[in-house]
């Protein structure tokens, strides 16, 4: 089997450390509570929601209607995903780590150095692939298709489970979002829509909030604060404030993993994310593979599993492009 690491090196007769990861998005969503962690779920779990009321006027009878209360449900169901990566330890023989790689030419261990940070990349690699298919999985930004772009294939996400089911209010729009009011590509306008247009409930809820890319932030930030076109002005009341951290009342909050060109308004506890165990996100199996068929290669392995859903479309707004 071919080894999958490619090295590109300016060995110098050293040890080059520290190593340099590129940066990461981590599980931000989790980190940070927007969406609802479910840990433990082996296989399905079944998301109910209760609605409706049963408060009438006082009378001496006993009574019930079948639209009083309803109880629904989704399923939650995560996929199994995993990391399989093989390189050959050749490869540090006659660079940075060569002191380390064990006696001679047979290369009998893997330089520890690398090895923790190899575990701890793949690790952080897993946690940005996930924090990306939260909201992404089978979503295309630019167009709202399950493929192509930048749409993640590991499972549907947030924003995919949208487009499939009905929500509350959906408008769709051509072209990329722009930094002004624009009647047709306007953030201003767009975001005017998302709010103006939401459920009732969702309008008159205080949990509900607004999510949308941080590039979506940076545009906002400069449509509020007045960009002239031609000229380069700038409205005094809101050069040198910080990023806007509200609209119409509703809290912003930029998930990393968020698609450009899509505003959503929900509470956050409508967004649902399970796995087995969160563990799983930073434990890896290194495999040295010299001692079993006598090659020079380390086989590092992943396993963990993770999926999306929404509890109740209907209490969610949601602006997106589609062209």
């Amino acid at each position: 089997m071919a080894d999958s690491l490619n090295i590109t090196t300016t060995y110098a007769g050293e040890l080059a450390l520290p190593y340099i990861a590129p940066a990461i998005l981590s599980a931000n969503s989790i980190a940070n509570n927007y969406v609802v962690l479910h840990e433990g779920v082996k296989k399905k779990m079944v998301l109910k929601k209760l609605a409706g009321s049963s408060l009438k006027t006082f009378n001496c009878d006993f009574t019930h209607s079948e639209d009083d209360m309803t109880l629904t449900e989704v399923i939650l169901d995560p996929t199994e995903l995993m990391v399989n990566e093989q390189f050959c330890k050749n490869d540090f023989r006659q660079d940075w780590e060569a002191l380390q790689t064990g006696a001679g030419f047979i290369n009998d261990q893997i330089p520890p150095n690398f090895q923790a940070f190899l575990l701890l990349f793949l690790a952080n690699k897993v946690q940005e692939g996930i924090e990306q298919a939260i909201w992404r999985g089978k979503y295309d930004s630019a167009t709202g298709a399950e493929t192509g772009g930048d749409a993640i294939s590991y499972f549907k996400g947030i924003l995919g489970r949208i487009v499939d089911g009905t929500s509350g209010a959906e408008a769709t729009v051509a072209n990329a979002f722009t930094a002004d009011a624009d009647s047709n590509t306007g953030i201003l306008t767009h975001l005017d829509t998302l709010v103006g247009t939401a459920p009732d409930v969702t309008q008159n809820d205080p949990n509900a909030v607004i999510c949308m890319s941080r590039k979506s932030l940076f545009l906002l930030q400069r449509a509020m604060a007045g960009l002239v076109s031609g000229n380069g002005g700038f409205s005094p009341t809101f050069v040198g404030d910080p990023n806007p951290t509200t609209f119409l009342g509703f809290p912003i909050v930029t998930p990393a993993g968020m698609p450009n060109d899509t505003l959503v308004l929900s509470r956050l506890d409508n967004f649902h994310f399970g796995t087995d165990l969160t563990s799983d996100f930073n434990q890896a199996v290194v495999v040295d593979m010299t001692q079993t068929d006598g090659s020079d290669n380390v086989r590092v392995a992943m396993r963990f599993t993770g999926g999306v859903q929404v509890g109740d479309l209907s209490q969610i707004s949601v602006v997106r492009r589609t062209s």
